[in-house]
């Protein structure tokens, strides 16, 4: 338990020295070098008005040595400033006092505020005219004031804002203000608010023009989303970038409307795209509870030829798993939507008591069905040699169908404060059919954030089940082991499942998990969490021995997701404690 005592004495630590970091900043103003300022209160205003007031006062403030001639001065600027920002809530009759005098040798001003009556808009004035005007973007837009309403100027701003944002989105790019005008008697302390607004016509794209050196015409053309004739869209415009920045055949991509060259409710597109470099080389070092020590290196060819098909080629070293795999991706006709992908991969993984060596062949097709439902439709040949430690090792081989359905929604895929995911896959082989087996294997995988309270809420289950060939037969990649880091955290990686009569774990036909997990955010970037999990892998759930884990851990939010470092203890108790390390996206 030295380690868990370490981590949390140097989080404590840390959390003293950030504590006392902020401390040192925020009393800057009156012990650092620099001279103390004068001192400014306001009175009389709540809410609103006066959080609008303080953000507008000068940000100079007299020193504390000044003499009272210059905080005269400062008294008027702040005056002015108090007037502009009770105007622009309504506030036409606000009045000011100030007092001034000396404190602890500096100087201290007060200023009492009487905000006066409001101006009340009294009459609206709003028209919508041209082309779009009865289009539903338009003819339902929301208006800012009805009568009796105070005059907030911030009202009428974003309304207009918000009127020219939805033209130059929907393509009416000639869309103006043909009036705009607030008329405020202070006498009645009423106001008439005048806007009239012209559409104009709804502009369409021209000539798509793209500059470019990697991809065939006809190829690039898949890339392009944006047709001559179709309406103007400014989420179009992004979608467009997005799709060829994601692409990755570019270093650079910029899509121009014209504007200078739109004519006759037309405006050409200019697509540049710079090439990337054709080679990324990367290499990466890490660490993993359940991998150990581990190394990658791979070489991405980020084309081919003038297809845009891809190649890469990874070696994957650690402890407990050696890979290497070589996959050729194929754009097809709607590179958003879907792609196909060979590959073919040498493995050799090792746990406590099973090894096993494979070879695979394989050809995925995937697409994005309807309401972002991805889909990959796979095939393939596994040539497998499975052995428990101390056993004769069994072969298999098999070609095997498969199904998957995938879906995430989240609000920040980053961090999430609600979302989820699932995935359901299917697979099997047929005997004789190029397989020396008959199996199905079905699987589900679901996992769910919501916040709760001031934390969140982590739920997720794991289910799968095999038909067909024997345990003993099955290939290690078609075994479930509970156990590890994304599993059942009170345990080891893969220790647990069904036991052999030399006490070996040799996994399961079946599997069921579920955690529970609540996350409560306690410094900046830093939470803690509780946890329990529960299941086993197994060939018959009627007799299955659910194994139960819980424990907790300490989460740090970094760029590239969070960092969970986890402490899981077992059924056993605390002598047999497990310690678990990952990082990335929660969902």
């Amino acid at each position: 338990m030295s380690i868990i005592k370490s981590i949390t004495f140097s989080v404590i630590v840390l959390l003293l020295f950030q504590g006392a970091s902020l401390a040192n900043v925020g009393d800057k103003e009156e012990t650092g070098d620099e001279a103390p300022l004068t001192r400014l209160t306001v009175l009389g205003v709540t809410g609103v008005l006066k959080k609008n007031i303080e953000a507008r006062l000068p940000a100079f403030r007299p020193p504390c040595a000044a003499d009272r001639e210059i905080l005269e001065r400062y008294q008027l600027t702040v005056l002015k400033k108090i007037e502009k920002a009770a105007r622009a809530l309504g506030y036409y009759h606000t009045k000011a006092s100030f007092s001034l005098q000396k404190e602890n040798r500096c100087w201290l001003v007060t200023v009492k505020i009487n905000k006066g009556p409001a101006v009340k808009v009294e009459k609206l004035d709003i028209q919508i005219t041209g082309a779009g005007s009865q289009t539903p973007v338009f003819s339902g837009f929301p208006i800012p004031y009805k009568r009796g309403d105070v005059l907030n100027h911030l009202k009428y701003s974003d309304f207009k804002s918000s009127l020219l944002e939805a033209a130059q989105e929907k393509g009416y790019l000639a869309a103006k203000f043909v009036r705009k005008e607030i008329l405020v008697d202070l006498k009645n302390k009423t106001a008439t608010v005048s806007l009239h607004f012209n559409t104009g016509e709804r502009f369409r794209y021209g000539e798509i023009s793209v500059e470019q050196n990697i991809l065939g015409e006809a190829y690039i053309r898949r890339y392009i989303l944006l047709k001559k004739g179709d309406f103007f869209n400014a989420t179009s415009i992004i979608e467009q970038q997005q799709l060829l920045q994601s692409s990755g055949y570019y270093s650079s991509v910029s899509v121009l409307a014209d504007y200078t060259n739109a004519s006759q409710a037309t405006i050409p597109v200019r697509i540049i795209l710079n090439a990337a470099k054709r080679n990324h080389y990367r290499l990466k070092l890490g660490f993993g509870t359940d991998t150990g020590i581990r190394s990658k290196a791979s070489l991405d060819r980020r084309w081919t030829g003038s297809a845009g098909k891809k190649l890469n080629m990874s070696l994957g070293l650690s402890q407990r798993i050696n890979e290497m795999t070589t996959t050729l991706v194929v754009p097809k006709e709607n590179p958003k939507k879907n792609n196909l992908v060979y590959s073919v991969g040498v493995k050799r993984e090792e746990n406590t008591d099973v090894i096993s060596e494979s070879l695979k062949l394989g050809v995925i097709y995937t697409s994005l069905a309807s309401s972002d439902w991805k889909r990959r439709l796979s095939l393939s040949h596994l040539s497998d040699k499975t052995r428990v430690k101390g056993e004769a090792s069994s072969q298999s081989s098999l070609t095997l169908l498969g199904i998957q359905y995938a879906k995430t929604q989240a609000d920040n895929y980053i961090f999430p404060k609600k979302g989820w995911r699932i995935r359901l896959d299917a697979e099997g082989s047929i005997d004789k059919v190029l397989s020396d087996a008959s199996i199905l294997q079905l699987r589900i995988h679901a996992k769910g954030i919501q916040k709760a309270g001031k934390g969140r809420l982590l739920v997720r289950t794991d289910w799968g089940t095999t038909f067909g060939d024997k345990l003993d037969n099955l290939p290690k990649d078609l075994r479930f082991f509970a156990g590890g880091i994304n599993s059942i955290r009170g345990y080891g990686y893969e220790s647990l499942g069904e036991i052999n009569s030399d006490g070996k774990v040799i996994g399961g036909k079946s599997l069921l998990e579920v955690s529970l997990e609540y996350e409560y955010p306690v410094y900046e970037k830093w939470s803690i969490a509780g946890f329990v999990d529960a299941g086993n892998a197994f060939d018959d759930i009627s007799i299955a021995e659910i194994k139960v884990g819980a424990g907790a851990g300490i989460r740090w939010k970094s760029p590239i997701g969070s960092v969970r470092l986890d402490v899981g203890i077992p059924e056993s108790g605390f002598k047999d404690y497990h310690l678990h390390l990952s990082i990335g996206p929660d969902l």
